[in-house]
């Protein structure tokens, strides 16, 4: 009996924590990179990352205005909007690590570790679609109606 109840316990905790994980370390935005050399493709770093698909996509939706009003990203009509994990932070480029590197910073340490945490497309504006990637996973949104469906790619 007593092991049932401690594993009833630990699992009401593990529920408790998970519910309230975004309460507890909110996101975190450590820097907007707007692409010079990609038009239309903007990246911003974060910390404290939603850990779910869903999770990920209702950060963005609920920050879309935010981000627009405050950094102007997505900057065109036509976007791709990449969200990376902070990581390490900021490192040098080297020849044996696979780096995303900024050229919009002057500073030797201009690369992140390659931690995609999520993808917002928007290239074709006449379909009334966003396309959010989350790992091996593809949603995609009609705007119209809000309407949402999960897709492999």
């Amino acid at each position: 009996m007593k092991k049932s109840w401690f594993l009833y316990m630990a699992i009401a905790l593990a529920v408790i924590v998970f519910s309230l994980w975004d309460d507890i370390y909110p996101v975190k935005i450590i820097d907007v990179h707007r692409s010079t050399d990609r038009m239309g493709y903007d990246d911003i770093i974060v910390d404290h990352f939603p850990l779910t698909d869903r999770g990920r996509i209702k950060w963005w939706l609920s920050q879309r205005d935010m981000l627009k009003k405050k950094y102007n990203i997505p900057s065109g009509h036509r976007f791709v909007l990449t969200v990376w994990d902070v990581g390490d932070g900021y490192l040098r480029d080297s020849l044996h690590e696979d780096y995303f590197c900024f050229p919009d910073m002057t500073s030797e340490k201009n690369c992140i570790e390659k931690i995609e945490l999520l993808e917002v497309a928007f290239r074709f504006p006449e379909s009334n679609k966003i396309r959010f990637f989350v790992d091996e996973n593809m949603y995609v949104m009609n705007i119209k109606n809000g309407s949402m469906t999960k897709e492999r790619y």
